[in-house]
C-alpha cells in the first residue's frame, strides 16, 4: 500500500507521515529532502541551477536514498548529508532546481524504484508536493495537508530556533508565502491537491491528532 500525503511547506505533513509510518510499520520516503540533497551537491560543486548544469552533473552524481521506518536518509558521494540540509542555501537551491526538469525526471526514477520495492511489503508512507498527482498517482490513499501561511510561519521558526538559525516572524512567513506561489505556478509537476485526495488543514490540530486522521482512513482499509 502506498500512503501519499502532499502539501503546502511547513503545513505539519512530514511529521504527519513520520507518525503515521511510525505507527503503521511502513517505510517512510521523503522527497523533500531527496531534492534538498541534489541541491547540496549542486552547491557543493558549484553546478549552474540550469538544464544544462542538471545534464552535465546528474548522471556522475552519487546519491543513495535509505528509506526505514519514519525516517529517510540520503548519501551524497557515501557521506550522509541528512542532517546538513535545511539551511537557507540550500532551501533556496532546492527551489530553483526542483523547477528543472532533468533534475524532476532523475528524482522519480529513484521514487519510483523505492515505491516498487516497498508498495506490496511493508507499506510506503510519501510525503511531498506532487506525490499523489505525479510519483504515485494510483496510490491508494491520498491526502492533501495545508494550513494557514501564519501557522506555517511558527512552525517553522520554531523548527529554525532549534537548530540555532536565527531569523524574524516576518521573514519567514514572507518565505512560505514566496514558495507557495512558485511550487504552484511551476510548469512541471506543480503543487496542487489530486481530485481524489482528501483535504486535511491542520491549523487546529497537533500533530497526534493530524497523523490519527490519516491513521483511521488506513486503518478502516
Amino acid at each position: 500500500m502506498i500512503v501519499a500525503i502532499d502539501g503546502t511547506a511547513a503545513s505539519g505533513k512530514s511529521t504527519m507521515a513520520h507518525q503515521v509510518a511510525e505507527v503503521s510499520g511502513f517505510v517512510f520516503m521523503d522527497s523533500g529532502v531527496m531534492y534538498r540533497a541534489v541541491a547540496f551537491g549542486f552547491l557543493k560543486y558549484h553546478i549552474e541551477s540550469t538544464e544544462r548544469g542538471a545534464a552535465a552533473y546528474l548522471p556522475k552524481m552519487n546519491l543513495r536514498v535509505n528509506c526505514i521506518q519514519s525516517r529517510t536518509k540520503v548519501y551524497v558521494d557515501e557521506e550522509d548529508v541528512s542532517s546538513r540540509l535545511h539551511t537557507s542555501r540550500i532551501t533556496e537551491m532546492s527551489s530553483r532546481i526542483a523547477m528543472l526538469k532533468g533534475v524532476r525526471e532523475f528524482l522519480l526514477e529513484v521514487q519510483h524504484e523505492i515505491g516498487d520495492r516497498f508498495d506490496e511489503d511493508p507499506g510506503v508512507v510519501a510525503v511531498g508536493r506532487d506525490i499523489g498527482t505525479v510519483v504515485f498517482p494510483d496510490a491508494e490513499w491520498k491526502f492533501f495537508v495545508t494550513a494557514s501561511p501564519e501557522v506555517r510561519a511558527r512552525r517553522r521558526l520554531a523548527e529554525l530556533s532549534q537548530t540555532g538559525i536565527e531569523t524574524s516572524f516576518q521573514e519567514v512567513c514572507d518565505a512560505i508565502i514566496e514558495r507557495d506561489r512558485q511550487d504552484s505556478q511551476r510548469v512541471i509537476a506543480p503543487l496542487k491537491k489530486a481530485s481524489d485526495a482528501i483535504v486535511i488543514n491542520t491549523d487546529d490540530l497537533t500533530p497526534d491528532e493530524q497523523a490519527a486522521v490519516v491513521l483511521e482512513y488506513i486503518l478502516e482499509r
